[in-house]
């Protein structure tokens, strides 16, 4: 992944910026030791980074136009101009040349939003267009349901490692869409703060298209993207089944796999994203209610002939000791079991911290149950292997 880079930082500053942000893009943080002015635009020349920060070495001014003359010759770099103070009037940038402005005392919260705006610049800036060769095939999306009719049986940790493992062989091109519009934890779930939900989506004027559709996307730091739920459960319910279902149209034509957390039960706006999935992962741990429920869902789907789609029956805490047998789970189900998921106490752990299982612990059994689904829908997404000018920072 492209780095981070730091111009024009006071070690001070340096350390600061380092300790905001997670691991990951800790791990993206270069800096360039060289004097930054006007007319040096070396760190970006040869680092060609995701995200550019200047400053709070050179004044308001001069980052500014160093900004302007960055964004001029590579428009894709997300921009952010760090300030000794609050810039005074006059000095603000008037073409949007930056991602965002922060002054040298900014908090880590302030720091980590101004990150991720500067990230999802370099996203919308970069994203390769669709190809427009003649007679080219492109290759459908995989819509993916993660269906489950009783809460708290998993559904929002295995969609989320599953939109996580897909985007291992396609970064860039799975996005996870948060329906569960009332008390969605997909952005929870992936550590993520949000600044647009789906309600602000359905509130925009005009026409909606890709464009100003991705424009709402919120970026991870595995190159996935998520369309989180509103944050307030009544800006929820404004959300039509007609506009979850265009929504989920426009991110198909435009990405490689399209996840889906639903709400518990069997929603209308469920229903609508089912009838447009290719896949479809029913989950249901070890108690007979949710066994029953889940056989249910699949007996309510076929009398709607919703059945264009493969299924997945997921067993989640299959070794759990309640009295009920796996074979007695699969009988009740009416579904052979594809995958089992056993009890891990990791598991609560990294919905906690918002470190999924696939990236937090890679050698844990529940994630090996993991990427055989991500396996099972896209055949090219494998485990990564395990193994033991500009400056790498190290705080």
């Amino acid at each position: 992944m492209k780095s981070i880079i730091l111009t024009a930082a006071t070690t001070e500053f340096a350390h600061h910026f380092h300790a905001a942000l997670s691991a990951d893009l800790q791990s993206r943080i270069r800096v360039w030791p060289h004097p930054v002015d006007n007319g040096a635009l070396e760190a970006v020349h040869y680092g060609d980074p995701a995200v550019l920060v200047i400053g709070p070495g050179v004044v308001a001014g001069v980052a500014f136009g160093l900004a302007e003359r960055v964004r001029a010759e590579h428009p894709s770099v997300g921009i952010i101009v760090v300030t000794r103070s609050d810039p005074p009037p006059g000095d603000e940038p008037a073409d949007a040349s930056v991602a965002a402005v922060i002054t040298v005392a900014a908090t880590g919260a302030e720091i980590r939003s101004a990150v991720v705006a500067a990230l999802d610049h370099f996203e919308r800036m970069s994203a390769p267009a669709p190809s427009t060769v003649p007679g080219a095939v492109l290759k459908p999306a995989r819509i993916t349901s993660v269906v489950s009719p009783k809460g708290g049986a998993g559904k929002t940790m295995v969609s989320t490692n599953l939109a996580l493992g897909l985007a291992s062989a396609a970064p860039r091109g799975v996005v996870i869409v948060d329906l569960d519009l009332q008390f969605g934890d997909v952005a929870y779930a992936l550590g993520l703060k949000p600044r647009h939900t789906l309600f602000d989506v359905i509130s925009s004027p005009g026409e909606l298209d890709i464009t100003t559709l991705k424009v709402f996307l919120t970026h991870h730091p595995s190159d996935l993207y998520a369309l989180c739920a509103p944050d307030d459960p009544a800006r929820g319910e404004v959300v039509t089944v007609d506009a979850v279902a265009e929504v989920i149209g426009l991110l198909a034509d435009e990405f490689d796999h399209v996840v889906i957390d639903t709400s518990a039960g069997l929603t209308e706006h469920t229903l609508a994203a089912v009838d447009l999935s290719t896949d479809l992962v029913l989950i249901a741990d070890m108690d007979v209610p949710s066994v029953r429920h889940l056989t249910k869902v699949v007996a309510a789907l076929d009398r709607l002939r919703i059945t264009d789609h493969r299924r997945h029956f997921l067993l989640n805490r299959a070794d759990a000791r309640v009295g009920l047998s796996m074979p007695a789970a699969a009988s009740k189900a009416g579904l052979p079991i594809d995958i089992e998921i056993p009890i891990s106490k990791q598991v609560p752990v990294t919905v906690n911290t918002g470190k999924p299982m696939i990236r937090s612990e890679p050698k844990n059994a529940v994630t090996k149950r993991l990427w055989e689904l991500v396996g099972r829908i896209d055949t090219e997404a494998s485990p990564p292997e395990q193994s033991g000018g500009l400056l790498r920072w190290s705080a």
